[in-house]
């Protein structure tokens, strides 16, 4: 797998603004889902239980796994396919799946070893739903009373 920096992960997130996230607290193991509401240099803004917290992205200490919950391309319907087809310009296409959640090749800089690749092959993806996350997360919890 392409590893990728804090700021390459913030240029990836920043494309999908208002996307459902999972979050993983790796101190307590601890599995939330939220919305990505905004980023800075160092962090993502995420919604989780109508409150808005930052989450730190940083190279060298984590104390969260971040990742987005998109849908694979095969789940483009024809109606998809034909509106972002009737855009004005071909370029808002790309921007238009990515505001319906689904999981687009990136672009970071040129000739950068992640190019091309979707954000689930760089780690910052799970295809799962939300309701199938807190589903599992339910059963592991019950497991452990």
């Amino acid at each position: 797998m392409v590893r990728i920096n804090a700021s390459e992960q913030l240029i990836i997130f920043s494309r999908y603004i208002g996307q459902q996230v999972v979050i993983v607290n790796l101190l307590n193991d601890d599995e939330s889902i939220g919305t990505l509401m905004g980023l800075r240099q160092n962090a993502l803004l995420i919604e989780i239980d109508e409150v808005n917290r930052w989450i730190p992205l940083n190279d060298h200490f984590r104390v969260c796994d971040v990742k987005l919950l998109l849908k694979p391309l095969k789940k483009l319907t024809s109606t998809i396919i034909d509106t972002a087809n009737s855009l004005p310009v071909q370029a808002f296409i790309t921007p238009y799946y990515q505001q319906l959640g689904f999981d687009m090749p990136v672009f970071i800089a040129p000739e950068h070893a992640a190019n091309c690749k979707y954000v689930h092959e760089l780690g910052l993806a799970d295809y799962r739903p939300a309701a199938e996350i807190a589903q599992d997360h339910r059963h592991i919890a019950l497991a452990g009373i």
